[in-house]
């Protein structure tokens, strides 16, 4: 067994490919060799000329608009995209977030009065509304026209809108998978090219629009593949200052290469921990600054502290489930936990966590009082939106996907929810492997690993969901020049020598594994291939993933 605990499956053992040919055949999916070249036409949604044909009557009547976003990085950035969009056409615009443990989720009736008292005219949504039924219905008898554009699942009746702009409910759009920032983009072209068709903006707007398509785990396919790719190439040299302040705060320097690990791991966690934890009308000033403006550092600087904030007590609260699960006799078949003290914002990250590395779907709740609220995540073999329903006799309300969902609960209901939900899982989980799984493209000889297949395996980015970076495994190589690196001596770097050849390996959060690694002779490990630049100079580097002792 590796140390992660973990079952490796190679997917590709074709003794007549190439190891580039096997990453192609492993992908054959993607159809990576016919890709977009140009972004589909923004008027094949059915309503978007109806969409547009309102804007202009609103900003000729010189009508007050709102954008509705979400708290998350797909909803700042898609409200961002056309927020700059509408002041680019000189409407009266202005926008509202709601918070995420003040207002919950959503185009709430709160907001819906509020807008009544403003005496709004228009309100287009961004990244969330399909499921506001109530909420437009009360809108429209107010006379105010509301626009949805969204990606979320569809309900059985959709809202009562004057325009719903989304690929799940609109079947004649050629593409489906846009997040909820892709779909602004896409509002955003189709009012430039009618109606400032002269300017380039949208070409300025694709940044933020990848940011959201890669934070929201949007598979890079098609167009949002196109998407991404465009908007890499942007954020190198982004128009929005406060973009590149939070880039610059980030660890991103000027002349680094910026992929979608720069927005997964750097960037988005950044604008998220406002969402989660703080004031989402932070990152949004931020990618709306457009120009030098006083309260960028302080703005960034309270980015950066949300975010350490955000990473400490996900951390710590982990650990407080971890272990709880360690003083039990074995891993239930779902794990579920509550507590006063977890912060609601960042609950689907502790319940991924635990996923993750317990391999069993989680459930994790705050405890306000007389009710709770929670976050579920799960393994893909588990359907934990269909788990939670079985209960849904007992919610306030739940809502989500196969492997993430949210609901709330009142207290009294709590531990025969628990029971039914461990029965459930006990019953469908029964008998299965849930061993954790970890695929890798294929086996690889030391002789093949080159920056030369490094460049090879560029001309298929950007990866991310349903285009993963490829993974592969090397057997039988000695470990040499063990040590831990970090501040908290976290990480680990070592050499393996193989066939002659010496290369540097870099393992994040594997430095309690050092002592053990000393004692081995030759391990199999599996890794990612990449570059790595220190000082201007370039060399090779295994990113590890896994390891175990060699066996012959």
């Amino acid at each position: 067994m590796s140390v992660l605990n973990k079952k490796w499956v190679i997917k590709n053992n074709d003794p007549n490919k190439s190891t580039l040919e096997k990453i192609i055949s492993n992908r054959s999916h993607l159809n990576l060799e016919n890709q977009l070249t140009e972004f589909h036409d923004p008027y094949l949604f059915t309503d978007m000329e109806k969409a547009v044909k309102r804007v202009k009557e609103a900003i000729y009547k010189n009508e007050k608009i709102i954008i509705f976003g979400d708290y998350d990085v797909d909803g700042i950035t898609g409200t961002a995209i056309l927020v700059h969009t509408l002041r680019h056409l000189n409407a009266q615009v202005s926008f509202r977030i709601p918070n995420r443990v003040n207002d919950g989720y959503g185009l709430s009736e709160k907001f819906i009065d509020e807008f009544i008292e403003k005496k709004i005219d228009l309100v287009i949504t961004t990244d969330c509304g399909i499921s506001c039924f109530k909420e437009v219905e009360k809108a429209n008898a107010h006379n105010i026209d509301v626009i949805i554009t969204d990606h979320h699942t569809v309900p059985p009746n959709a809202p009562p809108a004057l325009a719903v702009i989304h690929p799940k409910h609109d079947k004649n759009y050629p593409y489906d998978e846009l997040t909820g920032s892709g779909v602004a983009f896409k509002f955003a072209q189709a009012l430039i090219k009618k109606l400032a068709p002269e300017s380039d903006l949208p070409e300025y707007l694709v940044d933020l629009a990848s940011m959201g398509t890669v934070a929201d785990l949007g598979p890079l396919n098609d167009e949002n593949r196109l998407i991404v790719q465009r908007g890499l190439e942007r954020l190198k040299n982004t128009r929005w200052q406060g973009l590149k302040k939070i880039m610059e705060s980030s660890g991103v320097k000027n002349g680094d290469e910026i992929d979608t690990s720069t927005i997964g791991f750097r960037i988005a966690p950044r604008i998220n921990a406002a969402g989660r934890i703080g004031d989402p009308y932070t990152p949004l000033f931020l990618l709306l600054v457009d120009g030098d403006h006083s309260k960028i550092e302080q703005l960034t600087s309270e980015l950066e502290t949300l975010n350490g904030n955000r990473q400490k007590m996900t951390a710590d609260y982990f650990e407080e489930i971890s272990e709880k699960i360690s003083s039990l006799n074995k891993v239930p078949s779902i794990v579920i936990y509550e507590d006063p003290n977890w912060h609601v914002g960042v609950l689907g990250l502790i319940a991924g966590k635990v996923a993750e590395k317990y391999s069993r779907p989680a459930i994790v709740f705050q405890d306000k009082g007389d009710t709770l609220v929670a976050s579920a995540r799960s393994p893909e073999f588990f359907n934990v939106i269909e788990a939670i329903s079985t209960a849904k006799d007992l919610l306030i309300g739940f809502g989500g996907h196969p492997q993430a969902a949210g609901l709330s609960i009142k207290k009294e209901n709590y531990q025969e929810f628990k029971k039914k939900l461990e029965e459930y899982a006990d019953s469908v989980l029964e008998g299965l492997d849930l061993s954790l799984t970890l695929e890798i493209d294929c086996e690889i000889s030391p002789k093949e690993i080159s920056t030369e297949l490094i460049h090879q395996i560029s001309h298929l980015s950007p990866f991310g969901v349903g285009n993963s970076q490829p993974i592969f495994l090397l057997k039988k190589a000695k470990p040499v020049f063990v040590k831990t690196i970090g501040q908290a001596n976290n990480h680990l770097k070592f050499a393996v020598e193989s066939e002659n050849t010496l290369t540097d390996v870099i393992a994040f959060n594997m430095g309690e594994q050092a002592e053990f690694l000393k004692t081995l002779d030759f391990i199999d490990l599996v890794f990612r291939l990449e570059t790595n630049v220190w000082n201007g100079r370039e060399s090779l580097q295994l990113q590890l993933l896994d390891l175990r002792s060699h066996q012959e």
